[in-house]
């Protein structure tokens, strides 16, 4: 028992850690007048919420229902997913929502809504679980065999000169070979990034990785993305290993593997995006950005 009270300590800990890093604020908790349990949020969208484009960044907003999922349960997240009905800007605020649906001995069942001035701009689902030690545990997928990241030259991204650099100017990214799938080892430079609430931002590469797989330059907006968390030590590297699977009537989508450069399955995302071309970007001619 005391094991257990040290180790739920330490993840409250990293939670309430994430939760400042992505500039989270609680704002009170309890019952609303329905007795659903309530607990409310807010974030003002900075530099690091978003793409060059000066929107919301879709992983972040994932990251955001997750961290407040978190919150609202004291449990560990272990599936997310959010759609994105609206478009927060640089300077918005954004009031979150959790409703917890249901809540079990063992899983609890959350519905997070993001408004801006009143209006609805994400709609998120989330659960998050406590630990079954009684249950094995085991992955069925390897890792692929990649170099380690220390032997990658660093990623220089293709950002033009007169947008801001977003969400990118928090991270580190490292490339390696060339094919139809997606790899690369990312990081958020002295912050583990395997932890919960921050796997949606390293996960959110899909559209970009579409369009490559066709042959061309681009990337897309975010419909929705989606993680599924699995079973990783803390580690500031994150293998993307991303699988391109279908691009239909101008939207896309595919999963991505997320491993721990020890070899851990640090969980699963998914995602479906409007996607544009190169010099369709929205708003933009030419060199396109690389955000959605």
């Amino acid at each position: 028992m005391a094991e257990a009270a040290v180790a739920e300590a330490v993840a409250e800990a990293g939670r309430a850690a994430d939760r400042r890093w992505l500039g989270l604020e609680l704002l009170e908790a309890g019952p609303d007048a329905t007795g659903v349990a309530t607990t409310r949020a807010t974030v003002v969208m900075a530099e690091r919420h978003l793409t060059q484009l000066r929107r919301m960044y879709g992983g972040t907003g994932l990251s955001l229902v997750g961290a407040l999922v978190e919150a609202a349960t004291g449990r560990s997240l272990r599936w997310a997913t959010a759609q994105f009905v609206g478009t927060p800007r640089h300077g918005d605020r954004v009031d979150l929502v959790a409703e917890v649906l249901a809540a079990g001995r063992r899983t609890s069942q959350v519905r997070v809504t993001g408004f801006v001035g009143g209006r609805v701009v994400l709609a998120g689902l989330g659960a998050a679980g406590d630990v079954n030690p009684a249950i094995p545990e085991g992955t069925v997928p390897s890792m692929p065999v990649v170099p380690p990241p220390e032997d990658c030259p660093p990623t220089r991204l293709p950002i033009p000169p007169d947008l801001p650099p977003g969400f990118f100017a928090m991270v580190e990214m490292r490339e390696f070979g060339e094919g139809p799938r997606l790899r690369f080892w990312m990081r958020f430079p002295g912050r583990p990034v395997t932890r919960p609430a921050m796997l949606p931002m390293v996960a959110d590469s899909v559209p970009t990785m579409v369009m490559a797989a066709l042959g061309h330059s681009g990337s897309g907006s975010s419909l929705d993305n989606t993680i599924r968390i699995g079973s990783a030590p803390d580690s500031e590297w994150v293998l993307v290993d991303g699988t391109p699977e279908q691009a239909a009537g101008g939207y896309g989508h595919g999963s991505v593997r997320l491993w721990t450069p020890d070899g851990s399955l640090a969980g699963v995302g998914s995602q479906t995006a409007a996607l544009w071309l190169g010099a369709g970007a929205p708003g933009r001619s030419g060199t396109e950005p690389i955000g959605h």
